[in-house]
Order: C-alpha cells, then structure tokens, then sequence
C-alpha cells in the first residue's frame, strides 16, 4: 500500500475530532452534561458572551447556543470550522467562528465566560500556554470567569494500543506515554488505513510535535491564573453536575477562575 503523511489539521482534526468522535458511544449526551455543568458553574444567563476556545467541530458550541448563549468558536484549524459552520446550519443555531492560535487570542473584555475543554490547553512550552491564559484573560469582561477541563495530573488514564473503524478506513492509536520528569503527556502516534484510496495515512513531523500535553499540578495552574491576574479560584473534581470537590482521586481536574 502506498504511504502518505499528514499535518494537524488533515489527520488530528479530520480523523479525530471529527470522523474518531461520532463513533463514541454516548457522545451527544456528554456533550450536553458538560454544557450543563459550564452553565451552572459560570452562572450564565440567556443571551450572555461565551468563547470556546479550541473549539474543535463546534459540538459544544452549538449546545451552549441551544441554551440561549452568543456564542463565539475559537480554533486553529480551518477544516475543523468549517465543519462546524455546516453542523450549527443543520441544528439551526447561530455561532460565530474565528479560526485563529489560541496563543494570539485578541479579543478584549468582551465575555461573560470562556472555556477550554477536553484538555485543550497544555499544548505548548510553559511560557506559551501562559499565552494563552493570558489571552483568556484580556477576553473576559471583568468579573468573567474562564473554565478548565483538565485530566487529573495524579489519575492519568490508562491507554491501550486500539482500532477503531471509522468512516472511509480503520484508526490504530498506540497508548500515551507520562514524560514525569518534563511533566508532559507524550502524545500518540497514529496510523489511518484509509480503505477508500487504498492508502496508509501517518502523521507527519507538525502533526507529532502538536501531539504533547504538558500536565499541571492544582498549585502551579494556580500560580500561573494569579500572575496573569485572576482572582478567585476554585478547583471541582468532574466536569457534570453536582459540583464536586477536587482531591486526588477525581475523575477531573476542572478549574474556574474569576477575573
């Protein structure tokens, strides 16, 4: 079979946050039990500012519009927007979506609340994801809160070599490997047997480097949201309903910070 290597956006974004996420079981459903919870914890209200940034196909922006919010999508990867562009067309919903780094976010006081999910953020070096706390933080209007969704840095999840089936061909993901002494999450390598073309799809040099996540502990992300400037900080232990204190067993590490 013929080989051919892809970036981010062509095999993370396409294979992953699109084609690999409509095959979990129960997704549509978490989806909503997160939005739920964001809600409630951010104390939204109808028609109030929320950006979801590395927003990814829209998912939960498109639950967050359902619950009365203006919604404003964040995310770097075009193919990704524009597959939210077609999936809030479908739910009849209106979101804005800006493609963009989330290192070079530019809004300024303009929402009520702002999200990062599914441990979007981590991504880069440690002056980097300051960035894009930063960011986050000139984005809300004062007295805004951002919200975290974190794995829990001292309950990691166990990951297996798998194949899934998915729409066009068959996904093998190799496990992800904790780097304790960087603190960093090593990303997996995967492989994308595309049975349409007949090809094998593996990831190039950009899709691996964008593939790490560096883990923070509740006190350094503390340290970290007090000196770019928040104020308030609280710590749950699940991303759903109810709130749920954070220790080291949690399921999550979900953090909310007031600015």
């Amino acid at each position: 079979m013929d080989t051919e290597e892809r970036g981010w956006d062509e095999f993370w974004a396409e294979l992953f946050r699109v084609k690999h996420r409509r095959t979990i079981q129960g997704i549509q459903e978490y989806d909503k039990m997160v939005v739920e919870f964001c809600v409630r914890v951010l104390d939204l209200e109808d028609s109030d500012k929320i950006l979801d940034i590395a927003c990814g196909a829209g998912d939960h922006c498109i639950e967050f519009a359902k619950n009365g919010l203006v919604v404003t999508g964040f995310d770097i990867a075009q193919s990704l927007i524009d597959v939210a562009l077609k999936h809030t067309k479908d739910e009849g919903v209106e979101v804005k979506f800006f493609k963009g780094d989330m290192r070079k976010i530019d809004f300024a006081h303009e929402f009520k609340g702002a999200v990062l999910l599914s441990h979007s953020f981590g991504f880069f070096n440690h002056e980097e994801n300051r960035r894009v706390l930063q960011g986050s933080f000139a984005a809300l209007a004062e007295g805004g809160k951002l919200l975290l969704d974190l794995i829990n840095p001292y309950r990691i999840p166990t990951f297996q070599k798998t194949w899934s089936k998915l729409e066009g061909g068959y996904l093998l993901s190799e496990p992800h490997v904790l780097d304790a002494q960087a603190g960093v999450l090593r990303g997996r390598p995967a492989t994308f047997i595309d049975s349409e073309t007949g090809k094998i799809i593996m990831m190039n040099a950009d899709a691996l480097s964008n593939n790490d996540i560096r883990m923070y502990t509740a006190l350094e992300i503390r340290h970290i949201l007090e000196e770019v400037g928040f104020k308030k900080i609280d710590f749950y232990g699940q991303n759903k309903l109810p709130r749920m204190p954070y220790t080291v067993t949690s399921e999550r590490m979900v953090v909310v910070a007031v600015k």
